[in-house]
């Protein structure tokens, strides 16, 4: 195997690999990329046996071949060098020899028929989805996915998809039980309906929002028997879904409240990171007071001590004082990118609602704490 390729298309190559490699695996060869060289360009591949990618560049091709190598070896030294050309060639003892300029790296390999399979080349019908609305969706839920492992169910993100007219409204759920968020995009055209919603996994919508951010253009994909498909111009993705049933969330969602509050997002933003100064992972808590027209902001921690604000806001409902988590709060909130906010506020333990004004795109649930 041999050939020469551009420095930087090799290096933006290995960097789409990097989140999934794994890190901590009982398969060694899960920490190696497979590098491919055939017609006239690499490919470059990477799998943790749940994700899958394979990416690909044009390169000068003196000799077929494969080998699998290093991920995190391989991107330092690329990264490292300063010529705009790569010389990479492998030796019959899969000694890879890495050349720029003055520079030579040798770095052991091992053969590529050890590496597990990504695809099985099984052809499925891609529809054409639009990259800017998959990283909305992701953007404004993924705050909401569960971590907590004996929840697998709740670890991923919940899509759904519903025709409507000559488009297709698309939806994305998260939640970890004790907030949930949900967005909504239109999809013009044709895309795929889905009887039943799928659950994409937490480091599998990681890796779509970072192939939809960096292509910059519109992705194909494709959802059939447990796997999420993604393809662009040089790369495609493959992500296995998780097979659980998600909870009847909508039975959650609050009716329109008698308590709404409207206020300016960065004001709102800006005092609940006044009263973040004094948080901590024992106690986040802040208690909101609502009086006509007036929110007050009050945290109390013993460990660290006090803080309290007040802005202006439209409200003019009875006075009340409710608990919440100032980072849940937060999370909420700066997704929003318009500047008016709607927060809907009811007594006792029942959820709160906040969204943007004029816009039922989003909208995200906060459970309230004791106080």
């Amino acid at each position: 195997m041999e050939c020469h390729i551009e420095r930087n298309r090799m290096l933006l190559g290995i960097q789409k690999t990097l989140g999934i490699v794994e890190k901590k695996t009982t398969m060694p060869i899960l920490n190696n990329i497979l590098v491919r060289v055939r017609d006239g360009k690499m490919e470059i591949a990477a799998t943790d046996r749940e994700i899958g990618i394979v990416t690909s560049c044009v390169a000068q091709v003196v000799s077929e071949g494969d080998i699998t190598i290093s991920a995190k070896r391989l991107y330092e030294m690329i990264k490292e060098t300063q010529g705009e050309t790569i010389h990479l060639r492998k030796s019959e003892t899969n000694i890879v020899t890495v050349v720029s300029q003055k520079v030579v790296y040798e770095i052991p390999g091992v053969p590529a028929d050890e590496f597990p399979g990504i695809f099985n080349g099984e052809e499925i019908p891609m529809f054409r989805s639009k990259g800017s609305a998959l990283q909305e969706l992701i953007r404004k839920t993924f705050f909401a996915v569960s971590t907590d492992e004996l929840r697998r169910n709740l670890n991923g993100g919940f899509l759904e998809t519903k025709k409507e007219g000559p488009a297709c409204m698309v939806s994305m759920t998260a939640t970890d039980g004790h907030r949930l968020a949900m967005a909504r995009v239109e999809m013009e055209g044709d895309f795929f309906e889905l009887e039943k919603g799928v659950i994409i996994p937490r480091k599998g919508l990681q890796e779509i929002r970072r192939l939809a951010e960096d292509e910059g253009e519109d992705i194909l994909m494709a959802i059939q028997k447990g796997i999420c498909v993604l393809k662009t111009s040089d790369t495609t993705l493959k992500v296995s879904l998780i097979d659980g049933e998600y909870p009847e969330y909508r039975k959650v969602i609050p009716p329109t409240g008698e308590n709404i509050i409207q206020f300016r997002r960065d004001d709102f933003l800006h005092a609940l990171k006044r009263m973040k100064v004094v948080s901590s992972d024992k106690y986040n808590g802040v208690v909101v007071k609502l009086s006509e027209n007036k929110m007050g902001l009050s945290s109390v921690n013993p460990d660290v001590g006090k803080a309290s604000d007040e802005i202006a806001v439209s409200y003019q409902g009875k006075e009340m004082e409710v608990g919440y988590n100032v980072n849940y709060l937060m999370d909420a909130v700066e997704v929003i990118t318009q500047e008016e906010v709607l927060f809907e506020v009811s007594e006792g333990m029942r959820p709160a609602l906040i969204r943007a004004k004029d816009n039922e795109q989003y909208i995200c649930i906060v459970m309230p704490l004791k106080i």
